[in-house]
């Protein structure tokens, strides 16, 4: 099982690669739950990060946040951090401050100021702002902003006391000085006299609530004792003030609390008047919540999984990861959106939820759900559900994620095929290589989607009608096998055969092989399974081989999808352990193995799309031409005779003397005639002595009943 640690290096090295937004996303999302501890011990591969980022620090707004987080936090203080912390600073100012100036004085190139300082001064340029309320430590005076001037870097202040106005470098207020928001109650605490004097609790809450920065209890005492004392208190006075509550009015009865829930609605209404960023759960609480959430019943209505799944979103930022997961792993295979097991066998109903949750949050039960299942399980789910939460999970995954997922799954719906077609731009080839005509069949053939489902089915079938750029896009990936997009579309269950026909037509548009192979015929009907005319050489048309052959590449797909590529995932997983991807020559092995998995995948997909099985057993010759499952008797110039089997295209084996019909071979030998010389591949000519049908027993070991 890939760790913590683990996780966050393979998203670091994710996000350093050029042009992956998503990942940076994700990262950004990310290092905001995990332990500062975890964070410090990956400092070596964020400085790599912040090395391949360079200058784009300063163009991309999750790229700034990152930085800025991590100074917060003092994660690390490298030589390439503090500059890409600068970068950031020109990023985060307003317009009307940010200046070289400026962002000289918030110190990030200097060694002298440690990191978390140069993220509080940033906080607070961000938003310092003309009219903002100033109280000056050193001098412990009180003024308001009249001017910022951000070409020599200071900031105009006139003072309350003395009306005079000052000129503070930027530089010397960020230090030392602290923002206030402008408003009657932060004028009324100023101007505090003994007879209006108010309980501390009353200049404690607005103090904090009209900061414009962090601003902690030990220093709103510190400004009030220098504004109180002795003008109003007395030394004495002031710390029975400070210490002291308003004592309440009445007993009130206490109300329960959200984590005393007794069922899922008396949660849901405990927590519909809060602040979901006020709301905070400890471990306790997540202990009672977690029992709540553990004898939950089986089976639950819609509205009340609707009601579960927004109680868990509001609780996603209420603790750290490890908190939560207590919280909410007794739910993974309790409720029916949150299954054990994530495979293609869950019926689209059970996930109903996700697609009718509201937007607002949906962010934070995706989050929840990435505490439950790990990142490849998150997007084996997301091939599964609707489109509108793809396009939003997307955003949170890497590129390698996605692919393993499609890779891996089955089958793939009309909102997965939409979503990799809408983010074709970002992905590579092994993904887009997935739009084709016979996935689009299958996802248009579908029948009873659920509503959530339907209307991607609708989107998909009208981009492949009307859409011309996605109907070349279906045709490059068919190349040069035009028989596949013909069969994909006559197996489409839920289309008439009219719309058969004028697709196909539309399609033609757009490729001249296609217009040719529907001119001359091939395009109205498939290749039968031998010509009308036994002695007719087969051309175009779908390849023609035995039932056994046929069911040789069914058995190697069927492989390949149920025990290959599920190791091959796992090896994947296994390697990302080993971290930094830059010298991991177990994963570059497991992704190479995925990329020949996926190519030959493909190849079977088609073939088996295209291919005609045939039944050598029933077969009808024409004994005087040689065609496509005879025996072909023929004389040498020395007179010795040899025979060879005309049979499918996977069934050629040179030792056996069986000849594919569509090597040279096979080929040089088709419509001849008995007493015709022919000249095969290698230089040396035969004569047809006899045409006969294929021994029983090697029809039979072709076609295979069983």
């Amino acid at each position: 099982m890939i760790t913590e640690q683990q996780a966050l290096d393979d998203l670091i090295v994710t996000a350093a690669q050029e042009n992956n937004d998503a990942a940076v996303i994700k990262l950004l999302s990310e290092i905001k739950t995990c332990d500062v501890k975890l964070l410090k011990d990956s400092a070596a591969n964020f400085d790599f990060l912040f090395e391949a980022w360079d200058d784009t620090v300063a163009k991309f707004d999750d790229k700034a946040a990152v930085c800025l987080y991590l100074a917060e936090n003092s994660v690390l203080d490298t030589q390439n951090f503090r500059t890409a912390l600068h970068n950031a600073v020109r990023k985060f100012l307003p317009p009307y401050i940010s200046s070289p100036g400026i962002a000289k004085t918030v110190g990030a190139r200097d060694q002298s100021v440690p990191v978390h300082d140069v993220a509080a001064r940033i906080r607070k340029l961000q938003k310092l702002k003309t009219n903002a309320f100033v109280y000056q430590i050193d001098s412990q005076s009180w003024g308001r902003v009249v001017n910022v001037d951000k070409v020599v870097a200071t900031i105009a202040v006139n003072t309350f006391a003395t009306g005079a106005q000052l000129s503070i470098p930027i530089a010397n207020a960020l230090a030392g000085c602290l923002f206030f928001e402008p408003s009657v109650e932060m004028t009324s605490i100023i101007a505090t006299e003994k007879r209006n004097l108010k309980p501390s609790s009353f200049y404690r809450q607005k103090l904090e609530k009209y900061s414009l920065g962090d601003l902690s209890e030990s220093k709103m005492k510190e400004i009030l004792s220098k504004m109180f004392i002795p003008r109003i208190l007395s030394q004495e006075e002031f710390g029975t003030w400070w210490s002291s509550t308003e004592a309440p009015a009445a007993a009130v009865r206490r109300q329960r609390e959200f984590q005393d829930a007794r069922s899922i609605l008396e949660l849901s209404t405990l927590l519909a008047p809060l602040d979901p960023a006020t709301v905070k759960v400890d471990l306790p609480a997540a202990q009672k919540l977690s029992k709540l959430f553990l004898h939950l019943k089986p089976v639950m209505s819609p509205k009340d999984l609707e009601m579960l799944a927004e109680c868990i979103a509001l609780l996603a930022n209420s603790a750290d990861a490890e908190t939560l997961k207590v919280m909410y792993q007794p739910l993974r295979g309790k409720v029916a959106f949150w299954p054990q097991t994530i495979n293609d066998s869950i019926p689209l109903k059970q996930l109903e939820v996700w697609g009718r949750l509201p937007v607002k949050h949906f962010t934070g039960f995706l989050k929840a759900a990435s505490l439950v299942y790990d990142r490849l399980e998150i997007a084996k789910l997301a091939t599964m559900l609707p489109l509108r939460c793809i396009s939003i999970i997307f955003e949170t995954l890497t590129v390698d994620d996605i692919s393993d997922a499609v890779f891996a799954a089955n089958n793939l719906n009309s909102d997965i095929i939409l979503a990799i077609w809408k983010n074709r731009a970002k992905f590579p080839s092994e993904l887009t290589d997935f739009i084709t005509m016979a996935n689009i069949s299958a996802a248009l053939s579908v029948e009873g989607l659920p509503k959530e489902w339907a209307a991607a089915q609708r989107e998909l079938k009208k981009s492949l009608f009307d859409k011309a750029e996605f109907q070349k896009f279906v045709l490059a990936n068919a190349g040069s096998n035009i028989p596949s997009v013909i069969n994909a579309i006559q197996r489409m269950r839920n289309m008439a055969p009219g719309e058969c026909q004028s697709l196909l037509v539309k399609l033609s548009r757009h490729s001249e092989a296609l217009k040719e192979h529907i001119e001359s015929g091939e395009g109205r009907k498939l290749l039968a399974a031998q010509e009308a005319e036994a002695g007719k050489k087969p051309k175009e048309g779908p390849p023609m081989t035995s039932v056994r052959s046929y069911k040789g590449l069914v058995a190697e797909l069927d492989d390949i999808v149920k025990v290959q590529v599920p190791e091959n995932n796992k090896a994947i997983e296994h390697a990302r352990g080993f971290g930094d991807f830059r010298e991991n020559a177990e994963y570059d092995a497991a992704k190479e193995r995925r990329r020949f998995l996926q190519r030959r995948r493909s190849e079977l997909e088609t073939l088996i799309a295209t291919v005609q099985p045939i039944d050598f057993r029933v077969i009808k010759i024409d004994p005087e031409k040689v065609s496509f499952g005879t025996t072909v008797t023929v004389e040498a110039a020395d007179g010795k005779t040899t025979d060879y089997y005309i049979v499918g295209a996977w069934d050629g084996d040179p030792d056996k003397n069986m000849v594919s019909y569509k090597t040279k071979f096979g080929e040089a030998l088709l419509g001849s005639k008995v007493g015709d010389t022919v000249r095969l591949p290698h230089g040396d000519s035969v004569r047809i002595k006899k045409i006969s049908a294929l021994p029983e027993a090697l029809a039979k070991e072709l076609s295979p009943e069983d």
